[in-house]
């Protein structure tokens, strides 16, 4: 599970799963990589605002220049550079546009991952865009499935009483602990007091399979702070995809240079 994708084991869990989804968690995915970086701003609507007002925005992190995106997700990457920040609506706004749309973004994935052996392939899919698992895709369902649940049930308790064992968890399961339900994330502080561990370890290889894992070891990063923001944008970010209104997608596209 650690080589999938939050956004590609959602697919193969539920190949019916909207775009919109999809998108969240590519975004959640990479922010969490720090590859992006995203933060309540105070700026001005136009320049002759008089006002400050608080947005959300959308800048570069840390390990944006050394990450090397797969093409569902250069649909965020190459929209930004590091002396470049978007609000967060039209910085959506403008992801929406370019994507041909919701099945071609799920072909992407599949052929990015090389996961075209666990979707059907046949005339019928293809003419009517549908995505539906195989054989072996289906078993693979069945074993991401009963895995997350057994995660779920356990995640609470073993963060509590196993911090090591938590920790081990969480880094094997990387971006999918977005798919998780039971986690909440302001009890990740506690693995902090184990984190010194992962800091210490020098392996090369380690380091590049987990580096977004600073989020646990840096004690000036809030799992609380972070997490808490991510998981309010689940609830959110809809808002910002009014699928039926009919508009323009690209009407109040908003690019900032600092």
């Amino acid at each position: 599970m650690s080589e999938l994708k939050p956004a590609a084991t959602k697919l193969i869990l539920e190949p019916k799963t909207e775009l919109i989804e999809l998108l969240k968690l590519t975004l959640f995915d990479l922010t969490l990589k720090q590859v992006l970086r995203i933060k309540k701003a105070q700026l001005k609507s136009h320049p002759r605002d008089p006002y400050l007002r608080e947005y959300v925005v959308v800048e570069t992190g840390k390990n944006f220049t050394k990450y090397k995106p797969n093409k569902f997700e250069e649909y965020f990457t190459e929209l930004i550079d590091e002396d470049s920040y978007f609000k967060l609506k039209p910085y959506l706004r403008a992801i929406f546009k370019k994507i041909p749309s919701e099945y071609q973004y799920k072909k992407e994935i599949v052929r990015n991952l090389k996961l075209k052996s666990y979707f059907k392939s046949d005339l019928v899919s293809s003419i009517f865009s549908l995505f539906k698992t195989n054989f072996k895709g289906n078993n693979l369902k069945k074993e991401l499935r009963e895995y997350l649940d057994e995660v779920d049930e356990n995640i609470v308790t073993f963060i509590e009483n196993e911090p090591n064992k938590a920790l081990e968890l969480i880094l094997f399961l990387q971006g999918n602990i977005f798919l998780l339900k039971n986690l909440k994330f302001e009890l990740l502080e506690k693995l902090k007091s184990i984190s010194p561990v992962i800091s210490n370890n020098n392996d090369e290889d380690f380091l590049n399979d987990w580096y977004w894992i600073d989020f646990i070891y840096d004690p000036e990063l809030s799992f609380s702070d972070l997490f808490t923001d991510i998981s309010e944008m689940f609830h959110t970010i809809d808002d910002y995809f009014d699928f039926d209104s009919g508009g323009n997608w690209g009407g109040d596209y908003d690019f900032d240079i600092d």
